[in-house]
């Protein structure tokens, strides 16, 4: 699950850009651009649709979502059958399907994907390219590709497509070592309208299956 708020962060986070982000920076500079932006968004919520094409099968699947994260590790991923709640001391994740409920203490492992981290030293952490302007969904894009520098990395590539005119991310896509290909398309946004940490803390339905790890 951790691949969610990696990617669905840099769609929300990458609001920020300026249209003139683009005009003739290279590529580098553009994340670093992103990365002080980052600085100024205290929360974000969103609904999003993933899809996802394994690479062994050829498969396909998707599906709805709704992510909100809030600074200092707290984030909340309601999918059709999970949610996953953290405020940066515990996580709690529901499984619909099992009846069951996983805690854990949250560990803050600098290789993880977390929106917290998400644009922290992008470009030392990442070789990127921009690969030019493209339309998606009727509008212009600025199409960027990020390649990791770890080898240990969990992905292979990613690329952002970045709305030109309203400043919004609008899709990530992401290559994994599997060769999954999964897409994240972004449906609503809003940034710091205030959520309260109540959101970032869960309480088990009643009759469920509770399974403490810590």
């Amino acid at each position: 699950m951790i691949r969610f708020p990696f990617a669905l962060a840099l769609i929300c986070l990458s609001n920020t850009l300026s249209g003139s982000a683009f005009g003739g920076d290279d590529a580098h500079a553009l994340l670093s651009r992103l990365e002080r932006k980052y600085d100024a968004m205290r929360d974000a919520t969103l609904s999003f649709r993933q899809d996802v094409r394994y690479g062994v099968t050829k498969a396909e699947q998707s599906f709805q979502g709704k992510l909100l994260i809030k600074k200092k590790n707290r984030y909340r991923i309601e999918l059709e059958d999970q949610t996953i709640v953290t405020n940066g001391r515990v996580v709690w994740s529901y499984t619909k399907s099992n009846q069951q409920v996983i805690v854990d203490n949250y560990k803050d492992d600098p290789r993880s994907f977390t929106p917290d981290k998400v644009l922290v030293n992008l470009p030392d952490r990442y070789t990127a390219t921009v690969l030019g302007k493209d339309r998606l969904q009727n509008r212009p894009v600025v199409v960027l590709k990020l390649i990791p520098k770890d080898r240990k990395s969990r992905f292979s590539w990613m690329k952002l497509w970045v709305d030109e005119n309203e400043e919004l991310m609008r899709q990530v896509q992401i290559l994994d070592m599997s060769e999954n290909l999964t897409t994240y398309v972004i449906d609503t946004l809003r940034v710091n309208s205030g959520l309260a940490d109540s959101q970032f803390e869960y309480q088990a339905p009643p009759g469920v299956e509770v399974i403490d790890l810590r």
